[in-house]
């Protein structure tokens, strides 16, 4: 009786432990499945940030070349002010008065 009684326990803690595993694989298999989306995920966050990369570099590179045009320009206003400005002359101030002389 008393081997009767133990392989009843090994049978109850045999089919417990096959029985615990079922959640675990299923846990394992999701696990599996979210590393591989987030593998995923970060190759398009690499991708993506190759991408901002290039496109700061060509925003760097325009706004150089911006402020280069703004320098040119600025210089072709001061040149052109400067050429513009009018010197004055002296005034000189011109009364035509008749004189008594001429009545």
């Amino acid at each position: 009786m008393h081997a009767a009684g133990l392989d009843i326990f090994v049978l109850i803690s045999g089919s417990f432990s096959i029985v615990a595993t079922f959640p675990l694989g299923y846990l394992a298999l999701g696990s599996f499945q979210d590393g591989r989306e987030l593998r995923r995920i970060q190759i398009e966050v690499a991708e993506l940030m190759a991408e901002v990369r290039e496109l700061q570099h060509e925003i760097h590179i325009d706004q150089k070349d911006a402020k280069t045009e703004l320098v040119q320009t600025k210089r072709t206003v001061e040149r052109v002010a400067r050429a513009t400005q009018r010197r004055r002359l002296p005034r000189i101030r011109l009364d035509f008065t008749p004189s008594d002389d001429s009545l």
